[in-house]
């Protein structure tokens, strides 16, 4: 039975996956425009890992010089508050989604590959972050999606197991993370893709199949009877 749903952040509760792009190029060009990123570069290879995986991979595929990681790590937060704070307003919609979980005394929590400052200030701004329980980011594991350990964090956390958790993840990499953990995945485009009946929908779907007795696969049975009086 589900007891835990796990929202990724970027893609899933926010549309912010544009916003991670800009803000990441806005500080590359600082350095040098041959290190922007394209939108085909960004879906293929970049799209939903941290930043510090990001210009490791610069640095590997363009010769992104290593001693500007941390310049550009510090550029790319800075901008990606700025836009925040520009541009995001409550989000009515994701809100009473999270209204309804609460209520049916489902735990919720969020589980990003960003970093904990962005990730509390997207949940403020969006009105979402008095319906999370908690909230775990990258700085808060040693291995960041695909790796599954932000969400056996989660799991330890609630006190739930794997098959009492369900997942809600967009991006290849964060699904990959998911199905590894052993949890139920509810698989999503967008935020826009995110609804409380789909929700309820894969939440319904474990349910049912962890109420199903198992049967017996391993062909005819032999059933031994015990005789009256034998023994």
């Amino acid at each position: 039975m589900i007891k835990l749903v796990i929202f990724d952040m970027d893609g899933v509760l926010v549309d912010a996956r544009d916003l991670h792009y800009d803000a990441l190029n806005r500080a590359l060009i600082k350095v040098d425009s041959k290190f922007y990123i394209n939108k085909e570069e960004h879906l293929s290879t970049y799209d939903g890992l941290p930043t510090s995986k990001k210009v490791q991979i610069l640095s590997e595929n363009k010769g992104l010089p290593e001693d500007r990681h941390e310049f550009i790590w510090r550029e790319k937060q800075k901008a990606t508050i700025e836009i925040v704070k520009e541009e995001f307003t409550i989000d009515e919609r994701m809100v009473n989604i999270l209204k309804k979980l609460k209520n049916l005394d489902y735990k919720v929590c969020v589980a990003s590959n960003s970093i904990r400052e962005t990730v509390k200030m997207m949940l403020l701004k969006k009105g979402l972050l008095e319906y999370i329980d908690f909230y775990y980011s990258n700085q808060d594991v040693k291995n960041p999606k695909p790796s599954a350990e932000i969400y056996f964090q989660c799991m330890i956390k609630a006190e739930v197991n794997a098959k009492e958790t369900l997942i809600v993840e967009d991006s290849h990499i964060g699904r990959k993370a998911a199905l590894s953990s052993g949890a139920h995945l509810c698989a999503v485009i967008d935020p826009q893709d995110v609804t409380y009946d789909k929700i309820i929908k894969s939440i319904n779907e474990v349910n049912a199949s962890a109420k199903e007795k198992p049967k017996w696969q391993g062909g005819k049975m032999n059933v031994l009877i015990p005789m009256a009086g034998a023994g």
